[in-house]
């Protein structure tokens, strides 16, 4: 118990309920209060981390880059990239060769779409280049 420094009224809390006042704690109550620790939180990188195992370590940027350029090599390329969709020893690299695999197939029927948009308007090209050159009066 307390008592209130302005009124004189012992209370327990820390204000006085009468005046409203501060009522400042005895030293051992204010001893009791632990203080709170920090400690810092350890940055580990998940490529060197041990306890990720192999098959869900993710990849680094770099790996990214080089797997793009090895995947767009002509014959080579397409075979790992065939390869590494169905290897699960890194489910990241299979992921990445999975939608390399998508983003492929998806640029090819573009250019088949467009190829077949120019085909068919083959004739009206030609005769639009066909008159080029030709003046009417």
């Amino acid at each position: 118990m307390s008592k209130c420094p302005n009124c004189g009224i012992e209370t327990d809390g820390k204000f006085c309920p009468q005046c409203g006042s501060f009522v400042p704690q005895p030293a051992a109550e204010r001893a009791a209060a632990p203080n709170p620790t920090y400690t810092a939180p350890v940055i580990v990188n998940a490529n060197q981390d041990t306890r990720i195992p192999e098959q869900y370590r993710p990849l680094s940027p770099w790996a990214y880059f080089g797997y793009s350029l090895l995947f767009s090599i002509p014959i080579v390329g397409f075979i790992l990239l065939i390869v590494y969709s169905f290897n699960d020893s890194n489910l990241n690299r299979r992921n990445y060769a999975r939608s390399f695999w998508c983003a492929l197939l998806i640029s090819v029927i573009i250019a088949l779409i467009t190829l077949g948009i120019f085909l068919l308007a083959g004739g009206s090209f030609r005769e639009i280049f066909d008159n080029a050159g030709r003046y009417y009066y």
